[in-house]
């Protein structure tokens, strides 16, 4: 399922995938694959995300987004 690969990145990663993937769809997968550290499974995660159908990719990703924002603040 494509939350698997998801769910292995750290909480900034996440956020910053479900962002990416939120604001930019399908080209979310080539803006992070210019990550010099990770960028290899961080457009991977993405495209597997981007497609999934829009009427789910939306309020799925957006819900990952806020747990992984939570997290974050949670570890603070």
């Amino acid at each position: 399922m494509a939350t698997d690969s998801f769910r292995t990145l750290s909480a900034r990663q996440r956020a910053l995938v479900a962002t990416s993937v939120l604001l930019d769809g399908r080209d979310a997968e080539s803006y992070l694959s210019n990550d010099a550290a990770s960028g290899a499974m961080l457009s991977k995660v993405a495209l597997e995300l981007s497609e999934l159908p829009v009427e789910l990719r939306m309020p799925l990703v957006g819900v990952l987004l806020r747990a992984a924002i939570e997290e974050l603040y949670r570890d603070k």
